[in-house]
């Protein structure tokens, strides 16, 4: 709480780098190095991301009523309107139709106005904007240290959980939630020159690679592959390198067909054939196949939700997980179980993006938030020669991964295009504070 307290007297005298950088340590889990248990206070916050939201809302009041600008009439601007009037609506069908508690409501949602954060951190000068970027770009070496260290030795060294060793790796899934991002700002826009700029790009390159999720790879592969396209000029440089093409191109082809072999290519065949429709009492799935479980896991819900015109259009609402409305109001079959009673997850999974935006946005709100999402994309798409490219490369990240994990989901990874959207139109300036860093 101190340290809330400080970052909002920070914010309002004007030291807004430091009072955002701990904005940004509450945002992702204290940067994955304190517990989650450190942040409970014993008088309704209990995490981390709590801290934000108050951080958030606070201050957006602050700034509606200090700056007469604060709100600027802007394409983001209209964006964030358009999504938080669905959520607004969508909070009061949850209180006023499905009769869920306030408390529940408040919980399920708060993470949604995280969306708000733009209008606070849009204050800063394009200089403090690059300071800012830079120092979240340490942070971000300093994790990846440790998660290397980590998956050599078996010793968590950030918050997150262990699955297992494989070969001499051990398998962490505390992967730095700033890394997705910043893998591509380091290859693409690294603020280093000569040996550190070499260093500064393998370390969250290797990263990237150590959770061993094939997918992840996968895709990651893939948005690199499109940056260096547009990097170096598109297709008519790459043919007059055929040899260099070549090189980049055959270990890539390996590593994606050692991916796609086994139970994945099973899970693909079982899901075009439509296996996965086939959800009944009797549906046995080994731990195995995770492509076909998430399938499964989405349509069961998708068919839930989708039964009523009223959850098609607005999803079932925001109700918590383990609450007594979320016990007597959904039985799902498919999902993972919960550790401490052992009966199936209902709501909310971090395996696939599409269940959670079904059972709380329904059809209507799921192609209201990809009209934002790739609304924001399109943005950098027109801007890709500064700092337009790695976003754009991480947004694509997040749609392709959207399969395979619940990020696109949460609203705190939009938070790197909202922080930048200032400098797309400032490229001397930001060329110029760089070299001045």
């Amino acid at each position: 709480m101190p340290l809330l307290i400080l970052s909002i007297i920070l914010y309002i005298i004007g030291k807004r780098i430091s009072s955002i950088l701990i904005f940004f340590f509450f945002l992702f889990d204290g940067f994955q190095l304190i517990p989650e248990m450190l942040f409970d206070t014993h008088v309704g916050i209990s995490k981390s991301v709590d801290f934000a939201f108050v951080y958030i809302l606070v201050l957006f009041i602050y700034g509606f009523i200090r700056f007469d600008d604060f709100i600027p009439k802007n394409r983001i601007s209209k964006l964030i309107a358009i999504y938080l009037s669905f959520i607004i609506i969508c909070i009061g069908i949850s209180l006023f139709y499905y009769h869920i508690s306030f408390v529940d409501i408040l919980r399920t949602s708060r993470t949604y106005f995280l969306l708000l954060s733009y209008f606070v951190i849009r204050r800063l000068e394009n200089e403090e904007l690059v300071k800012l970027l830079k120092i979240l770009f340490i942070i971000v070496l300093f994790q990846c240290c440790l998660f290397i260290i980590q998956a050599f030795t078996g010793i968590a060294l950030l918050v997150g959980g262990e699955s297992g060793r494989t070969g001499v790796i051990t398998r962490f899934y505390s992967v730095p939630f700033m890394l997705y991002f910043l893998v591509f700002y380091a290859i693409f826009c690294n603020p280093y020159q000569g040996w550190l700029r070499v260093v500064t790009t393998v370390i969250p390159f290797v990263t990237m690679f150590l959770p061993l999720h094939r997918s992840l790879m996968m895709a990651f592969i893939v948005c690199a592959l499109i940056g260096i396209y547009i990097k170096i000029g598109g297709l008519k440089v790459i043919m007059k390198y055929p040899r260099i093409l070549c090189v980049i191109i055959i270990p890539i082809l390996f590593i994606v067909a050692k991916s796609a072999q086994g139970r994945t290519v099973t899970d693909i065949s079982n899901v075009l054939s439509g296996e996965f429709l086939e959800v009944n009492d009797d549906f046995v799935m080994d731990e195995d196949s995770t492509f076909l479980f998430r399938m499964t896991h989405f349509f069961e819900r998708f068919m839930d939700i989708t039964d009523s015109k009223m959850g098609s259009v607005f999803g079932a609402g925001y109700m918590t997980e383990g609450s007594d409305y979320t016990l007597n109001h959904f039985d799902y079959q498919i999902g993972l179980p919960d550790e401490i009673t052992g009966n199936t997850i209902q709501l909310d999974t971090s395996d696939i993006s599409w269940s959670n935006f079904i059972i709380r946005y329904g059809i209507i709100g799921t192609f209201i938030f990809l009209y934002f999402f790739f609304s924001i994309t399109s943005i950098y798409n027109k801007n890709l020669k500064t700092i337009g490219l790695p976003i754009f490369l991480y947004m694509i990240l997040l749609f392709i991964d959207s399969f395979t994990s619940d990020l696109m989901y949460q609203n705190r990874m939009l938070i790197f295009p909202l922080l930048l959207y200032n400098l797309l139109s400032s490229k001397y300036e930001y060329k110029k504070s760089i070299d001045n860093i």
